[in-house]
Protein backbone atom coordinates (compact mmCIF):
# COMPACT_ATOMS: atom_id res chain seq x y z
CA UNK A 1 0.00 0.00 0.00
CA UNK A 2 1.73 3.20 -0.89
CA UNK A 3 1.48 6.04 2.09
CA UNK A 4 0.19 9.14 1.74
CA UNK A 5 2.42 12.07 2.61
CA UNK A 6 0.66 14.93 4.83
CA UNK A 7 0.86 18.22 3.78
CA UNK A 8 2.38 20.43 5.91
CA UNK A 9 -0.50 22.60 7.71
CA UNK A 10 0.09 26.31 8.61
CA UNK A 11 -2.30 26.62 12.02
CA UNK A 12 -2.81 29.69 13.02
CA UNK A 13 -4.29 31.13 16.19
CA UNK A 14 -6.88 33.94 17.20
CA UNK A 15 -8.63 35.46 20.38
CA UNK A 16 -7.92 37.83 22.94
CA UNK A 17 -6.18 37.50 26.10
CA UNK A 18 -7.00 35.16 28.67
CA UNK A 19 -9.44 33.26 26.30
CA UNK A 20 -7.79 30.00 26.53
CA UNK A 21 -6.23 30.30 22.84
CA UNK A 22 -2.64 29.37 23.78
CA UNK A 23 -3.76 26.32 26.08
CA UNK A 24 -5.55 25.43 22.50
CA UNK A 25 -2.60 25.52 20.51
CA UNK A 26 0.18 24.21 22.99
CA UNK A 27 -2.23 20.90 22.85
CA UNK A 28 -2.19 21.10 19.26
CA UNK A 29 1.41 20.84 18.87
CA UNK A 30 2.16 18.83 21.39
CA UNK A 31 -0.82 15.99 19.64
CA UNK A 32 1.63 16.49 16.50
CA UNK A 33 4.57 15.56 18.74
CA UNK A 34 2.16 12.40 20.50
CA UNK A 35 1.43 11.20 17.01
CA UNK A 36 4.95 11.14 15.77
CA UNK A 37 4.96 14.73 13.76
CA UNK A 38 7.22 17.36 14.01
CA UNK A 39 5.60 20.53 13.89
CA UNK A 40 7.39 24.36 14.40
CA UNK A 41 6.11 26.28 17.32
CA UNK A 42 5.77 30.39 16.80
CA UNK A 43 4.82 32.63 19.07
CA UNK A 44 4.12 36.19 17.81
CA UNK A 45 1.62 36.81 20.95
CA UNK A 46 3.65 40.02 22.20
CA UNK A 47 1.83 39.94 25.55
CA UNK A 48 1.64 36.93 26.64
CA UNK A 49 4.71 34.42 25.34
CA UNK A 50 2.78 31.28 26.68
CA UNK A 51 3.83 29.09 23.61
CA UNK A 52 7.42 30.30 23.94
CA UNK A 53 7.74 29.09 27.75
CA UNK A 54 6.59 25.95 27.08
CA UNK A 55 8.67 25.45 23.68
CA UNK A 56 11.94 26.69 24.63
CA UNK A 57 12.74 25.95 20.58
CA UNK A 58 9.68 28.01 19.84
CA UNK A 59 10.54 30.74 16.88
CA UNK A 60 10.41 34.63 18.29
CA UNK A 61 10.40 37.37 17.04
CA UNK A 62 13.43 39.61 18.04
CA UNK A 63 11.12 42.64 19.13
CA UNK A 64 7.53 43.70 19.03
CA UNK A 65 7.86 46.26 15.97
CA UNK A 66 5.81 45.30 13.24
CA UNK A 67 8.58 45.01 10.67
CA UNK A 68 10.53 42.67 12.86
CA UNK A 69 6.96 40.91 13.47
CA UNK A 70 6.55 40.67 9.25
CA UNK A 71 10.42 39.33 8.77
CA UNK A 72 9.98 36.52 11.69
CA UNK A 73 6.82 35.64 9.70
CA UNK A 74 8.67 35.41 6.48
CA UNK A 75 11.44 33.77 7.98
CA UNK A 76 8.57 31.22 9.74
CA UNK A 77 6.96 30.59 5.61
CA UNK A 78 10.25 30.04 4.37
CA UNK A 79 11.11 27.32 6.40
CA UNK A 80 8.11 25.86 6.49
CA UNK A 81 8.36 25.78 2.62
CA UNK A 82 12.18 24.43 2.56
CA UNK A 83 11.25 21.98 5.40
CA UNK A 84 8.01 20.76 4.63
CA UNK A 85 6.96 21.50 7.61
CA UNK A 86 3.79 22.13 9.40
CA UNK A 87 3.65 24.91 11.94
CA UNK A 88 1.67 26.03 15.24
CA UNK A 89 1.49 30.07 15.34
CA UNK A 90 -0.17 31.85 18.19
CA UNK A 91 -0.92 35.62 16.64
CA UNK A 92 -2.46 36.85 19.95
CA UNK A 93 -4.35 39.48 19.36
CA UNK A 94 -3.38 39.58 15.26
CA UNK A 95 -5.49 41.83 13.54
CA UNK A 96 -3.07 44.83 12.23
CA UNK A 97 -0.44 42.16 12.12
CA UNK A 98 -2.60 40.48 9.29
CA UNK A 99 -4.04 43.93 7.84
CA UNK A 100 -0.31 45.00 7.31
CA UNK A 101 1.52 41.95 6.38
CA UNK A 102 -2.15 41.06 4.41
CA UNK A 103 -0.89 44.10 2.02
CA UNK A 104 2.45 42.36 1.39
CA UNK A 105 1.61 39.19 0.86
CA UNK A 106 -1.51 36.78 -0.23
CA UNK A 107 -1.35 34.56 2.41
CA UNK A 108 -4.07 31.96 1.54
CA UNK A 109 -2.71 31.88 -2.21
CA UNK A 110 0.81 31.28 -1.48
CA UNK A 111 0.19 28.19 0.94
CA UNK A 112 -1.69 27.01 -1.94
CA UNK A 113 1.25 27.54 -4.40
CA UNK A 114 3.58 26.10 -1.58
CA UNK A 115 1.66 23.10 -0.44
CA UNK A 116 1.02 24.00 2.33
CA UNK A 117 -2.58 24.07 3.98
CA UNK A 118 -3.46 27.14 5.73
CA UNK A 119 -5.92 26.74 8.79
CA UNK A 120 -7.50 29.73 10.99
CA UNK A 121 -8.59 28.99 14.45
CA UNK A 122 -10.69 31.40 16.49
CA UNK A 123 -10.63 30.87 20.04
CA UNK A 124 -13.89 32.62 21.86
CA UNK A 125 -14.64 33.21 25.42
CA UNK A 126 -18.20 34.51 26.24
CA UNK A 127 -17.92 38.00 26.27
CA UNK A 128 -19.00 39.63 22.78
CA UNK A 129 -15.62 41.28 22.68
CA UNK A 130 -14.42 37.98 21.72
CA UNK A 131 -16.45 37.56 18.75
CA UNK A 132 -15.86 41.45 17.37
CA UNK A 133 -12.13 40.70 17.59
CA UNK A 134 -12.52 37.64 15.67
CA UNK A 135 -14.67 39.29 13.46
CA UNK A 136 -12.24 41.70 12.35
CA UNK A 137 -9.93 40.16 11.51
CA UNK A 138 -12.33 37.46 9.28
CA UNK A 139 -13.80 40.62 7.64
CA UNK A 140 -10.36 41.79 6.73
CA UNK A 141 -10.50 39.18 4.22
CA UNK A 142 -6.22 38.79 4.14
CA UNK A 143 -6.13 35.65 6.01
CA UNK A 144 -9.58 33.50 5.27
CA UNK A 145 -8.55 29.96 4.38
CA UNK A 146 -11.55 27.23 3.43
CA UNK A 147 -10.65 25.45 6.66
CA UNK A 148 -11.35 27.89 9.76
CA UNK A 149 -12.90 26.55 13.07
CA UNK A 150 -14.42 28.34 15.62
CA UNK A 151 -13.39 26.81 19.22
CA UNK A 152 -15.91 28.28 22.16
CA UNK A 153 -13.76 27.94 25.74
CA UNK A 154 -16.16 26.60 28.21
CA UNK A 155 -13.13 27.21 30.63
CA UNK A 156 -13.20 30.68 30.86
CA UNK A 157 -17.34 30.74 31.81
CA UNK A 158 -17.98 32.59 34.88
CA UNK A 159 -19.33 30.71 37.51
CA UNK A 160 -23.24 30.24 37.63
CA UNK A 161 -23.31 30.63 33.67
CA UNK A 162 -24.65 27.51 31.74
CA UNK A 163 -23.07 26.84 28.11
CA UNK A 164 -25.66 27.48 26.28
CA UNK A 165 -26.51 30.81 28.32
CA UNK A 166 -22.90 32.20 28.25
CA UNK A 167 -22.81 31.50 24.49
CA UNK A 168 -25.96 32.53 23.32
CA UNK A 169 -25.30 35.86 22.20
CA UNK A 170 -22.01 34.71 20.45
CA UNK A 171 -23.61 31.82 18.24
CA UNK A 172 -26.65 33.86 17.82
CA UNK A 173 -24.68 36.70 16.61
CA UNK A 174 -25.17 38.28 12.65
CA UNK A 175 -21.07 38.09 12.20
CA UNK A 176 -21.18 34.19 13.79
CA UNK A 177 -23.51 32.94 11.58
CA UNK A 178 -21.90 34.94 8.79
CA UNK A 179 -18.80 32.69 9.36
CA UNK A 180 -20.77 28.97 9.62
CA UNK A 181 -22.35 30.31 6.39
CA UNK A 182 -18.26 30.70 4.99
CA UNK A 183 -17.69 27.08 6.32
CA UNK A 184 -16.00 27.48 9.88
CA UNK A 185 -16.76 24.77 11.56
CA UNK A 186 -17.87 25.43 15.59
CA UNK A 187 -16.82 23.35 18.62
CA UNK A 188 -16.94 23.31 22.21
CA UNK A 189 -13.72 23.39 24.11
CA UNK A 190 -15.25 22.01 27.63
CA UNK A 191 -13.42 22.94 30.92
CA UNK A 192 -10.47 20.99 32.53
CA UNK A 193 -11.39 21.08 36.34
CA UNK A 194 -7.52 20.53 36.90
CA UNK A 195 -6.26 22.74 34.13
CA UNK A 196 -4.11 25.37 36.70
CA UNK A 197 -3.19 22.10 38.28
CA UNK A 198 -1.59 20.74 34.86
CA UNK A 199 -0.27 24.40 33.71
CA UNK A 200 1.14 24.83 36.80
CA UNK A 201 3.33 22.22 36.09
CA UNK A 202 4.17 23.38 32.62
CA UNK A 203 3.59 19.42 31.28
CA UNK A 204 3.08 17.97 27.83
CA UNK A 205 -0.41 17.36 28.30
CA UNK A 206 -0.67 14.41 26.69
CA UNK A 207 2.76 13.51 29.07
CA UNK A 208 0.48 13.91 32.12
CA UNK A 209 -2.68 12.36 30.73
CA UNK A 210 -0.23 9.20 30.92
CA UNK A 211 0.88 10.00 34.62
CA UNK A 212 4.65 10.89 33.38
CA UNK A 213 6.71 13.78 34.78
CA UNK A 214 8.53 14.30 37.75
CA UNK A 215 5.89 15.31 39.22
CA UNK A 216 2.77 12.75 37.95
CA UNK A 217 -0.59 13.88 38.46
CA UNK A 218 -2.80 11.66 40.74
CA UNK A 219 -4.83 9.07 39.04
CA UNK A 220 -7.97 11.28 39.46
CA UNK A 221 -5.98 14.13 37.54
CA UNK A 222 -4.93 11.60 35.18
CA UNK A 223 -8.03 10.20 34.19
CA UNK A 224 -9.80 14.02 33.84
CA UNK A 225 -6.99 15.34 31.73
CA UNK A 226 -6.95 12.30 29.16
CA UNK A 227 -11.12 12.13 29.36
CA UNK A 228 -10.54 16.01 28.32
CA UNK A 229 -8.17 15.27 25.26
CA UNK A 230 -10.40 12.06 24.69
CA UNK A 231 -13.75 14.64 24.10
CA UNK A 232 -11.60 17.34 22.22
CA UNK A 233 -10.40 14.71 19.36
CA UNK A 234 -14.03 13.19 19.62
CA UNK A 235 -15.36 16.42 18.49
CA UNK A 236 -12.57 16.79 15.76
CA UNK A 237 -13.34 13.71 14.20
CA UNK A 238 -16.97 14.07 14.28
CA UNK A 239 -16.63 17.59 12.57
CA UNK A 240 -13.93 16.67 10.13
CA UNK A 241 -11.60 18.95 11.33
CA UNK A 242 -8.75 16.44 12.71
CA UNK A 243 -7.25 15.94 9.75
CA UNK A 244 -6.63 19.38 9.16
CA UNK A 245 -4.38 19.85 11.66
CA UNK A 246 -0.44 19.46 11.70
Amino acid sequence: MTSVTKSPVLAVGFGRGFGGKSTLLSEIAWRAQNQGRSAIVADFDARSKTLADLFPDAMVPPTEELPDVKAAFSKLLNRMTKEKTSAVVDFGGGDRFMLEYGRDLMLVEFCARRGIEPVAIYVLGPEVEDLRHCLSIYDAGYFRPERTILVLNEGVIREGKTVVGAFEQTTKHPGFQKMLVGGAKPMLMTKLPCMDLVKGGRQNFYDAAAGLGDEPLDPVEQFMTESWLEDLEAKRQKLGVADWLP
